[in-house]
């Protein structure tokens, strides 16, 4: 007779053992380097004013993390410690929706750490992308919302992911026919997933994913034929343009949200998938095209 081993809780209960106002304190600091607020910032100071290769291949890069891990998640379908275990305390209830396996927060954040130490070619930054993604998987289990199988695979696919990307991003960055053709090539991988999932009330955070990631594809193509805006500006300049686009980004994301609340009214499946897909395209789209429009045309 099979049974199913009890050690994945135990870790997870260890570890909330330890509650603390410090651990408290660290580990949802910790797990916030895994959330889109973090993410907008960061890949907006890059794009806007630091380097926009960069920041294309950031974005890109974690567009496609995030929806291969929903997909993934989907197919597992596995239960989370909290949901399991009246023993476990959910201690970061809002970005615990979903299934369990892996880890959105360790994939996502391994994927954006280890691709910025990629790109970079700085030591410290690989060692820092280590230590980061070894904290995010001792967080999602301490907060509860994970198992330690959810992190180490979250872990593994993230990397996997950043080492694959910045292998044909490095090896079509002289050549933009082919590699926005890659980038469109792996738009189409995820289709299949776009029309089967449709009616899935659990798969929202896919369409959320997906859409980033046409978003960012249909933003930077847009940008490189239309805008073409240049980092040469005045230091002054650029925090104008950083503290704008946040502004901008955050409204897009908030007010449409509140406003397709309105009018979704509870419901779930297809009309919440379709229309969460059209809010994150929009911000999407607005941080790598729309907005580079803006402040290229008033000249700041």
């Amino acid at each position: 007779m099979f049974v199913q081993s009890t050690l994945p809780l135990d870790i997870v209960l260890w570890l909330q053992s330890l509650e603390n106002w410090f651990f408290d304190l660290f580990f949802n600091a910790v797990s916030f380097l895994g959330e889109e607020y973090f993410y907008i910032a960061v890949i907006g100071l890059v794009y806007w004013t630091l380097n926009k290769r960069f920041g294309e291949f950031l974005g890109i890069t974690l567009g496609a993390s995030i929806t291969f891990n929903n997909v993934a998640k989907e197919f597992f379908e596995s239960p989370r410690p909290f949901t399991e275990s009246s023993e476990v305390i959910n201690k970061r209830p809002g970005t615990s929706s979903g299934h369990s396996m892996p880890s959105g927060h360790v994939q996502g954040s391994s994927t954006f750490f280890f691709s910025i130490a990629f790109f970079s070619k700085v030591k410290g930054l690989l060692i820092t992308s280590i230590i980061i993604t070894i904290l995010m998987m001792l967080s999602r289990m301490y907060l509860g919302v994970h198992y330690i199988q959810d992190v180490v695979a979250g872990a593994v696919i993230g990397i996997t992911i950043a080492v694959v990307m910045y292998y044909f991003f490095d090896k079509y960055k002289e050549n933009e026919q082919q590699l926005h053709r890659f980038y469109f090539i792996i738009a189409a991988i995820f289709l299949p997933a776009f029309i089967f999932l449709m009616t899935s009330a659990s798969a929202n955070d896919f369409f959320k994913g997906y859409a980033i990631l046409i978003g960012f594809i249909a933003g930077v193509i847009f940008e490189k034929r239309y805008v073409k805006f240049t980092i040469d500006i005045p230091y002054s300049k650029k925090v104008i343009r950083y503290v704008l686009g946040l502004i901008s980004m955050i409204l897009v994301l908030t007010v449409f949200g509140q406003l397709f609340g309105l009018i979704i009214q509870g419901n779930e499946g297809v009309v919440k998938n379709l229309f969460d897909f059209v809010r994150y395209f929009l911000v999407a789209f607005v941080g790598f095209g729309a907005y580079p429009w803006v402040f290229k045309r008033f000249n700041f």
